[in-house]
């Protein structure tokens, strides 16, 4: 980044009056006919910021958003596969000049996932139940499968179902792909388990349908039998949608048999029994197939959730890749202003303009419109939480501790205040991008900001931000931008070379402080 970046930079709105304000008040204290002292203005500033802070405590609540409806018909999923159309196309447009001069990749991507929603589109029309089978090891699933399959081909239903066999693994109890199946039929031998109603659970509430077998039933005596099943529906009961279980036998076992022979002899024979699931393959029937397209319809839906994500993330990424250079420029536009501004409390002031730039450049980039008066009232919040999380001293403190590994450097006048201006700007566009990234995947209005989420991400990026690596380089960088006259000695050599925060000629540039609006 160079000088001529800064200019650009300053032509923006908040940051032409916010850094024009900022200087104007420092012209006023060095000829002693400032309004205000230091601590009147940052009074005034801080009782401001309280004031907006405590009304927007009062505020009432933002309305909860409506709760989706159980029942999932084609119109709905249409509408989703239609904002997923929407979105590849965005993702399309704002890959392609970040790859030119051949914007190959982006088009391929775009065809990739065009394809994938094209296919979700034709399989609303499928007529076939895809049933995962899903239970612990040695349960019988497969015995079952291979039974269900005869007997629904000798018998088929109005709705053919398939049937795909997926053992529980012990260190993967949570399986996503049961969500790639319209229905699940849960087969055990014993009672449920806590983590088993759990998985159910989350199978009802996904919207498909479920069913529970209680397979090798032959196994207990009449009453046992009557006794674990009740178990088993008392269980089900708590589930969220009715879920049956039936009672079955996929190879059940051999009857001893003994018949008396005409000399009065006994002869005993182990003769096979025939399977029985007639109760499952009616249970079946009667359960999944008169709502087969509404199954059909929820699990399009799921899949085109699971692709909506994908290309959220891939939006997400290639955002980033032009908000960075954003925050880079910012950052030190703050440092800038907060080395050449010898008075602190107007450190602040351009601090809070720089920041409501950023977070209205970042806005429009992730698509959440701000207004210029809601940016600058975001802003004032921002330095409101950074203040109150301790954030500024903890940046000083850290950024201090490197500075006095070299001690010309450190006696320079505003460099501290500068680098801890940028620091901060960086973490909070940071934190702004990560608040951003979140709200798209979770499909959040974009309409209003949280700043209690922002807070956190805020502090979380401060915390995992302290590396001495980091911060050496962000030192190193400062000191080329803003004191070029000051020739420090090396830092330390790291262990390993730091990944570096932004882009900086190689030349050191001179900031000229007359440079700023007034």
């Amino acid at each position: 980044m160079d000088f001529k970046d800064l200019g650009m930079a300053f032509k923006r709105p908040i940051l032409l009056g916010g850094l024009g304000l900022s200087a104007t008040l420092w012209l006023l204290e060095t000829v002693h006919i400032s309004l205000f002292d230091s601590s009147t203005w940052l009074s005034a500033m801080a009782l401001g910021t309280g004031l907006w802070w405590w009304r927007s405590r009062d505020r009432a609540p933002a309305p909860a958003r409506p709760i989706a409806p159980p029942v999932v018909d084609r119109a709905r999923v249409e509408a989703q596969l239609a904002r997923l159309q929407g979105l590849i196309a965005t993702l399309a447009a704002e890959a392609a000049p970040l790859q030119e001069p051949s914007p190959g990749p982006a088009a391929l991507m775009e065809t990739s996932y065009e394809q994938q929603r094209q296919r979700l589109l034709a399989d609303l029309d499928r007529q076939e139940l895809r049933i995962a089978v899903v239970g612990d090891r040695r349960t019988g699933k497969t015995t079952l499968i291979e039974v269900l399959r005869g007997e629904v081909a000798a018998n088929p239903l109005a709705v053919p179902l398939s049937f795909q066999e997926i053992t529980l693994a012990p260190d993967r109890p949570d399986q996503p792909e049961w969500l790639s199946h319209e229905a699940l039929l849960w087969v055990t031998d014993s009672d449920l388990t806590d983590s088993a109603l759990t998985l159910l659970r989350q199978a009802v509430v996904a919207g498909q349908g479920v069913v529970l077998a209680l397979n090798k039933a032959d196994h207990y005596s009449p009453a046992d039998q009557q006794r674990v099943l009740t178990q088993i529906q008392q269980r089900l009961a708590a589930l969220p949608a009715a879920v049956a279980g039936v009672p079955v036998s996929a190879a059940p076992r051999p009857l001893k048999v003994r018949r008396h022979q005409a000399d009065g002899t006994v002869e005993e024979t182990w003769e096979t029994q025939e399977p029985a699931i007639a109760p499952l393959v009616t249970c079946l029937g009667d359960t999944l197939v008169p709502q087969a397209a509404t199954l059909v319809a929820a699990n399009t839906l799921r899949q085109a959730e699971v692709l909506h994500q994908q290309v959220q993330s891939d939006l997400n990424r290639v955002r980033r890749q032009r908000a960075m250079p954003l925050i880079d420029q910012l950052q030190w536009v703050a440092a800038a202003a907060a080395f050449a501004n010898p008075v602190p409390t107007l450190d602040v002031l351009a601090t809070v303009a720089i920041n409501g730039q950023l977070i209205m450049d970042l806005g429009k980039i992730y698509g959440f419109t701000l207004s210029l008066e809601e940016a600058k009232t975001a802003a004032g919040t921002l330095a409101s939480l950074s203040v109150k999380l301790g954030l500024v001293e903890l940046a000083t403190q850290a950024l201090t501790a490197v500075l006095k590994s070299h001690f010309a450097t450190y006696l320079a006048g505003g460099l501290v205040q500068g680098l801890s201006a940028a620091y901060l700007t960086r973490m909070a566009g940071l934190s702004l991008i990560d608040y951003f990234e979140a709200a798209a995947l979770a499909d959040t209005p974009t309409h209003a900001l949280s700043w209690e989420a922002i807070a956190q991400q805020l502090q979380a990026a401060i915390q995992q931000n302290r590396q001495f690596s980091l911060l050496q380089t962000l030192v190193q960088q400062g000191i080329n931008i803003l004191k070029p006259a000051v020739s420090p000695s090396p830092l330390p050599e790291l262990a390993s070379p730091a990944l570096p925060l932004a882009t900086v000629d190689p030349e050191p540039v001179t900031v000229d402080t007359n440079s700023i609006p007034a």
